[in-house]
């Protein structure tokens, strides 16, 4: 009978450990999909599973990566200007520093994606999913993020000059030292963003939602610097 319970402790450690191997990876990239993307020019691979992928420094100008599947890949320092990557899964990457100009993410999944330093100038991100995103110190200068979700992103000291950010979800975002001058932020939820010393200096607030926002040293629309503890309105 202890022979029995033991097999059966053996045996149920065994298919735990072979399920876990499976789960581990179940999402790692394709290497037929990987062939074809660095072989193709521009380099192509739509729909494609390139999980986990480490294309670090790689040059991917006018990259066609619609709908495929980057979640947890590697981009950091690449280059991506006029890249498409429409309705793509990029949760969980690294593009650290990495170059998006002119680029389209428009209805792509950039959740918890690491965008540190990353400039995304004239990009598309339409509808896109930024929610716990990391765009410290970024650049997305007059792109496009109308309707994006960027609650509880990090953007500290992100430049979105001339930006358009139309009827986009901000809600507790960290957008303290961020550069919105002229950006279009009308219709915009910024409820309990925290906007401290940020420049919103020409920026269209009509319609956005500034309840709880912190705005202690923010300049205004106005050019008016927000009093200390100013709170939903610039005092």
């Amino acid at each position: 009978m202890l022979k029995t319970a033991v097999s059966g402790k053996v045996k149920g450690i065994f298919f735990a450990a072979l399920l876990l191997g499976i789960m581990t990876n179940a999402h790692a990239f394709d290497p037929a999909s990987f062939q074809h993307m660095k072989t193709t020019g521009p380099h192509e691979c739509v729909g494609c599973d390139l999980s986990g992928v480490d294309i670090e420094g790689w040059e991917m100008d006018n990259a066609v990566l619609k709908g495929a599947d980057l979640r947890r890949a590697r981009l950091v320092h690449a280059d991506f200007d006029n890249a498409d990557f429409s309705g793509a899964d990029l949760r969980e990457a690294n593009a650290f520093q990495a170059v998006f100009s002119g680029a389209n993410f428009s209805n792509a999944n950039l959740s918890k994606l690491d965008l540190r330093g990353a400039t995304a100038n004239d990009a598309n991100l339409r509808g896109a999913n930024l929610s716990e995103a990391s765009l410290d110190e970024g650049c997305l200068q007059g792109a496009n993020l109308s309707g994006a979700n960027l609650r509880l992103a990090k953007c500290t000291r992100l430049t979105l000059v001339n930006a358009n950010l139309s009827n986009a979800d901000m809600s507790k975002a960290k957008l303290d030292k961020a550069k919105m001058g002229g950006a279009t932020l009308s219709g915009a939820n910024f409820n309990g963003a925290d906007l401290t010393g940020a420049d919103l200096t020409g920026a269209n607030l009509k319609g956005a939602d500034l309840s709880g926002a912190k705005l202690s040293d923010a300049t205004w629309v106005d050019g008016r610097k927000c009093k200390a503890g100013s709170e939903g309105v610039c005092k």
